[in-house]
């Protein structure tokens, strides 16, 4: 993955990124496949990852259409009714999804907030408790929390326990990081969360001097980690209440509190709703991740 990213050099993608994805691929090994050539690994397709890439020294070997009808194998398993797959839009990949007989559907888009732009500070609703994820919440609980919240997705998106849990054991895993809102009188029986991350630092070229921090001995800006808002979900029955308006703002606070620069989310483009929300925002766009489909059948 790391050795496709520095030849093709995808748009809006990093290395923490792809760890993050390898480490997700990793907990759930049913979910993907890897090509082999003399022993060594040049290929992988994760259906659930909407990825299928092979090694650049081992393309034009077949690997790719094998690794497809793998993916396509893994897609029926699963119950999915088609393969949905990140094509960018290189004149070589666009001809192996052409044939492939798959046709574009839709885009994600990663959406950023300028370092130097904050929020109003969240206003909960008063029915509504809030608190970090803890021991308190049983995992199978928080995943179907999860997996609710986000059931009806334009892209189908779920999580499993083992994948939960193999974060969770990161050594750098942090449990404030996620919020959780509950109805005041059933505080352990959440409705909503949101869940952030900081990333690796980039250098700051969003703000003014002494605005985002101090300049560096050099006088350059110092570099400031990046901001991801990873995941905003709200079971359907407590949708537009301002719940995931709320937790957009307390997301940016608490990412602005670690120190964060620019922050970042994805969206799909067909999600009009959560597209409307951080427009208002202030997010503006500046990736566009094509997504390409072909039914499994």
């Amino acid at each position: 993955m790391e050795a496709s990213l520095a030849f093709d050099r995808f748009p809006g993608h990093t290395a923490w990124d792809l760890s993050s994805e390898a480490d997700s691929i990793v907990a759930t090994p049913d979910a993907a496949a890897l090509a082999l050539e003399d022993g060594v690994v040049c290929g992988i397709v994760a259906p659930r990852h909407e990825r299928l890439t092979v090694h650049p020294a081992h393309r034009r070997r077949g690997h790719g259409r094998r690794l497809f009808e793998a993916g396509l194998e893994i897609a029926a398993s699963a119950g999915l009714a088609e393969i949905l797959l990140y094509v960018p839009t290189t004149t070589a990949s666009l001809a192996f999804a052409r044939a492939m007989g798959m046709a574009y559907r839709s885009s994600l888009w990663r959406f950023g907030l300028a370092a130097g732009s904050n929020l109003p500070a969240p206003e909960w609703p008063a029915d509504v408790a809030v608190r970090p994820l803890g021991d308190w919440l049983p995992l199978p609980r928080y995943v179907d929390l999860l997996n609710t919240s986000f059931a009806d997705h334009p892209s189908p998106i779920s999580w499993t326990i083992e994948e939960i849990e193999r974060h969770h054991a990161r050594p750098d895993y942090d449990p404030t990081t996620t919020m959780l809102v509950a109805p005041i009188e059933r505080p352990d029986d959440p409705i909503a969360f949101a869940r952030i991350a900081l990333g690796p630092a980039e250098d700051d070229t969003d703000g003014e001097d002494g605005e985002d921090g101090e300049d560096g001995e050099d006088g350059a800006p110092d570099a400031l980690p990046v901001g991801d808002v990873r995941l905003i979900g709200v079971l359907p029955d407590w949708r537009g209440r301002g719940l995931g308006r709320e937790l957009l703002r307390w997301a940016v606070a608490e990412l602005r509190l670690r120190g964060a620069g620019r922050i970042q989310l994805s969206v799909e483009a067909e999600n009009e709703r959560a597209l409307g929300l951080y427009r208002r925002a202030g997010f503006e766009p500046l990736v566009e991740w094509p997504h390409w489909v072909r039914p499994v059948g």
